[in-house]
């Protein structure tokens, strides 16, 4: 036992005494309460001392320390930690107990029946600003206990000598133990998904920032990912999960769910399949329709069900639905109160229903309703036991901010997989299903509600299903909402499409199926929101292809998950064939990859941690890092780090300059070059080696001014070791040059191949006629020879590799791929357009300049909109002229697999895909953007 409490202390600290006891609870008249004894009421109590060097005193603190249920007695934990002060207070007395000895052997129980041992009853007080702590033990140890309470005199005589000298911050490292619970508990999303180098103070050479902050933040970030690592068993639990949101516009149920409550839609002939509803009427609804649902499904045993594989996992069947309903309730009344669970009920056993002959294998888990906002949670019986902390919340957003008829309604709950031998950490869910504000100038509202929602939806425990059953557990604080592995929004969110009403359905009707819906998404209220970060920042939301309606997508699903929780999202789609209300029902399939990770083994690996890096900060040692040797970097490169010092290293990158970026090219604010590492901070232990991933990233913005500079490129990187010194690492690489992200003006004067260029000036004279660039043409010139099927310019996927090999092409000069002998053109045709459209996009000035646009707009025939040419720049013109030339002639090729009435489709077709580009808006604000309608239209003047 001594040898298990010492390995907890430190160098400096000393074991005085250590005493096994077992908690207790006295009774009115002072008796010990009768409780069985087991491992879980069984403790440690050890004496620590540590002497003050600067003044030869010591001082002293008492450990509670717990064993974990079910490892050895090594494996303990710092329960409570009290500095031996003048709060501090101790009493013995005798227990008033008479206990029947089982050690004793078969053959002497008559002998020891009814003998007492020896109990003594042992409290610790702790006096608090605001109260008193007690504990109340019990030992049969009476040598250890005289030692135990001796030394508890003495070090509180050292106090009282010493009073106005004491100093326990020495102890913070046991009084903190009990804030491991962060390293097991989720840490909030809005923080866990920020880079952690951005979490650091602001630093840069020379200059470093709160470096005890910045071990702090790098030491429990580490700590809560090893311990993780540490204690995975190495398997994972797969979770389904398909969510919904419908606005119901107050109808109750009226037609067949089950495209929106199935995963896949079966044929009812061939599987057996139950049709799903029967007639509901709001005057004929079942007092408890989930009960009468399940019981008259079920009827007899299970044996005798009608299909023998029902009960047998379906992998396409969801672990767990959560559908959240807006508008379930109209009435005036219901804006003051709503206690009714009627339509409630009239929903869940439609639900159900549409799970068809498979609804009697789910059950409802927990529901939340304000007003007409409703989220129902359905589990698979077989899981429920998984789920389980289940709690709820619920704010109002509407008339005068606080009334139901808007805000939203929340779910949170905890999900543990089956395991066995080990108790697995649980993964926290969170659900909420929100309507938010309507009308499309009411941007700002929703956004604001978003934030307002974000705050006020809070779980506390009072809230918990199950909350009875806390009742002899420590009193838990409220969790926020982000505080989750795992979060899904669902509802009528109402955001709205930035386009004129006209606009959005000629867009809509022009372009057969889908065609338009990228266009339109760029338009999208919640995209703009989200790109912008004023609401629904970092939350993830899948493709969209379905039709908006009447014309937006009001009704949508988003997530946002830990790094440690993989979400892969399987559909997101829309039910038009549900048409009881206004709206059309979404859902969306989730696939959790829930790494099984032993609950009690990661508490434990998060202790040891913990002791093991605490006090970096108020060490005397200096960290110490070894770098590799000076390298060149072209595109990617490693560089190793290693601790070289006695004691736990946090390092990071930093800039040279506060306002620079952290690779430091003499000329990286005005080319735009960045520089990615794959960690830009970290924690080494002594002797420990970390290896990290440099990468120069080029994007359009830098390229454009990498374009114009010379090829060498030189910076340095910095390393800073918190409380050590700074290292500096130089970076050389050569920059290769291309003909994306120029200007057009600069393109039309090159003489060869970009690679072919001695110097950035280097061009023809300025007298020779301006033609179009050299690699547009050979675009075109492909297409126009290899392309017949229109319908080549769009099949994907695209192929990511030739797509690359045709960019070298066109930087060198080198002649593009051929496809080979017998096969088709369509993959090179899609990826030579796919280049075509990139290439234009990447311009540094649109083909047709901004200030043109309105006046572009402004042409209701062909012959106006030829006459306009006039006015472009020479070198857009000739551009215009040959591309438009181009899409004239493929848009009248006849598609080998389509009828000729299929081809006035073809022109709008080309037309909604490159007039964005060739008319891109202004990105600096000065002109306004026009209706892509409009651009459309132009574009259609020459090519139509």
């Amino acid at each position: 036992m001594e040898a298990a409490v010492q390995s907890l202390l430190r160098s400096s600290e000393d074991l005085k005494a250590a005493l096994e006891v077992e908690v207790t609870q006295l009774q009115e008249r002072g008796d010990l309460a009768s409780s069985f004894t087991d491992d879980r009421s069984k403790r440690i109590l050890a004496v620590v001392s540590r002497r003050k060097d600067y003044v030869g005193d010591e001082e002293g603190c008492v450990l509670i320390l717990k064993r974990t249920p079910g490892y050895s007695i090594e494996e303990l934990s710092v329960e409570v930690a009290y500095p031996i002060s003048g709060s501090f207070s101790f009493s013995v007395a005798q227990a008033r107990r008479t206990t029947l000895d089982l050690r004793a052997s078969v053959g002497d129980t008559g002998a020891t029946l009814g003998q007492s041992r020896s109990e003594l009853i042992l409290t610790i007080k702790y006096e608090l600003a605001t109260e008193t702590r007690s504990h109340t033990l019990i030992t049969r140890d009476t040598r250890k206990l005289q030692t135990f309470t001796s030394e508890c005199r003495r070090l509180k005589d050292i106090f009282t000598r010493n009073e106005f000298d004491a100093d326990f911050s020495w102890l913070s490292l046991y009084t903190q133990e009990s804030s491991l619970k962060s390293f097991s508990s989720p840490i909030d999303l809005r923080t866990v998904n920020i880079p952690l180098h951005m979490r650091l103070s602001p630093a840069s050479a020379g200059l470093p920032g709160d470096d005890a902050v910045d071990i702090s933040v790098v030491r429990k970030d580490w700590i809560y990912n090893k311990a993780i690592e540490e204690a995975s068993t190495g398997s994972s639990a797969r979770l389904i999960i398909r969510t919904g949101t419908f606005n119901v516009n107050g109808k109750l149920p009226s037609q067949d769910l089950s495209p929106w409550v199935r995963p896949t839609k079966r044929n009812p002939e061939k599987s057996g399949w139950i049709s799903p509803l029967k007639s509901i009427s709001p005057l004929d609804i079942p007092s408890n329709p989930i009960n009468e649902q399940v019981t008259s499904s079920l009827g007899a045993s299970s044996a005798t069900l009608p299909h023998a594989g029902l009960n047998d996992a379906n992998v396409s069947d969801p672990d767990l639905l959560v559908l959240g309903f807006q508008e379930l309730d109209l009435s005036t009344e219901a804006l003051l109160y709503a206690t009714s669970t009627v339509k409630e009920d009239a929903w869940v056993e439609a639900i159900l229903a549409g799970l068809g002959e498979r609804g009697i294998l789910y059950q409802k888990l927990a529901s939340k309703q304000l007003v007409g906002m409703l989220i129902v949670a359905i589990a698979k019986k077989s899981r429920l036991s998984c789920f389980g902390d289940i709690k709820f919340s619920a704010a109002g957003a509407g008339i005068m901010g606080i009334m139901g008829n808007k805000g939203a309604t929340a779910i949170r709950m905890s999900y543990t997989p089956l395991a066995q031998e080990i108790s697995p950490s649980p993964t926290v869910l969170t659900f909420v299903n929100a309507h938010l504000a309507a009308f499309d100038e009411m941007v700002e509202r929703r956004n604001f509600d978003f934030h307002d929602l974000s705050r006020r939806l809070v779980f506390d425990q009072t809230d918990a299903l199950d909350s009875n059953s806390y009742a002899n557990t420590v009193l838990e604080t409220s969790s926020g909402l982000f505080e989750s592995d795992v979060l899904f929004w669902m509802g009528d969110l109402n955001y709205r499409i930035d386009l004129a009403d006209g606009d959005v359905r000629e867009l809509l009707s022009s372009s057969p199926g889908t065609g338009n819906i990228p266009l339109l998404l760029k338009y999208d209220q919640l995209k703009t929101a989200i790109a912008s970060r004023k609401a629904f920042a970092d939350f993830s939301e899948y493709a969209i292809t379905h039709m908006p309606r009447k014309p937006a997508w009001t009704d949508r699903i988003l997530h946002m998950s830990a790094p440690s929780v993989p979400v892969t999202q399987r559909s997101y789609r829309s039910h038009p064939q549900i048409t009881m209300s206004d709206h059309r029902p979404v859902s969306a399939d989730f696939d959790l990859n829930v790494s099984i990770v032993d609950k009690q083994r990661r508490e434990i690996a998060a202790s040891k941690l913990y002791r093991e890096l605490w006090g970096v900060e108020q060490s005397s040692k200096i960290p110490k890092i070894k770098l590799q040797p000076i390298y060149r970097c072209l595109t990617q490169q490693t560089l190793s780090i290693q601790n070289v010092g006695q004691i736990p290293c946090v390092y990071r990158f930093v800039a040279a300059d506060a306002e620079q970026p952290i690779c430091k090219h003499p000329h990286a604010i005005t080319l735009g070059l960045t520089c990615k590492l794959l960690s830009l901070q970290g924690l080494l232990r002594p002797g420990e080696l970390s290896t990290i991933t440099v990468t120069v990233c080029i994007d359009n913005s830098s390229a454009s001014r990498l374009n114009l500079a010379p090829p060498r490129l030189d910076f340095t990187l910095i390393i800073h070791t918190a409380l050590g010194k700074d290292h500096f690492i130089s970076v050389t690489g050569e920059y290769q040059y291309t003909c994306f992200a120029n200007k057009l003006t600069r393109l039309t004067r090159l003489p060869g191949p970009v690679r072919t260029m001695k110097s950035p000036s280097d061009s023809v004279s300025a007298r020779q006629p301006v033609n179009a660039p050299r690699e547009i043409m050979m675009l075109i010139n492909w297409l126009m020879t290899h392309v017949t099927d229109p319908n080549d310019l769009f099949n994907g996927p695209l192929d990511e590799s030739m797509c690359m090999n045709i960019r070298e092409c066109l930087d060198t000069g080198d002649q593009f791929p051929s496809p080979q002998s017998g096969e088709e053109h369509s993959p090179l045709a899609t990826a030579i357009a796919s280049i075509l459209v990139q290439l234009l996009d990447s311009l540094v000035d649109p083909v047709v300049p901004s200030y043109l646009h309105a006046r572009c707009l402004q042409m209701t025939s062909r012959d106006e909109a030829f006459e306009l040419l006039d006015e472009f720049p020479p070198e857009s013109v000739n551009v215009w002229i040959s591309l438009t030339a181009f899409l004239h002639y493929i848009s009248l090729q006849k598609p080998p697999s389509q009828p000729l009435t299929d081809q006035s489709n073809m022109a709008e077709r080309l037309a909604t895909v490159f007039a964005p580009v060739l008319l891109r808006d202004d990105s600096t604000g000065l002109h306004t953007p026009v209706s892509p309608i409009g651009k459309r239209n132009f574009l259609l003047h020459f090519i139509g």
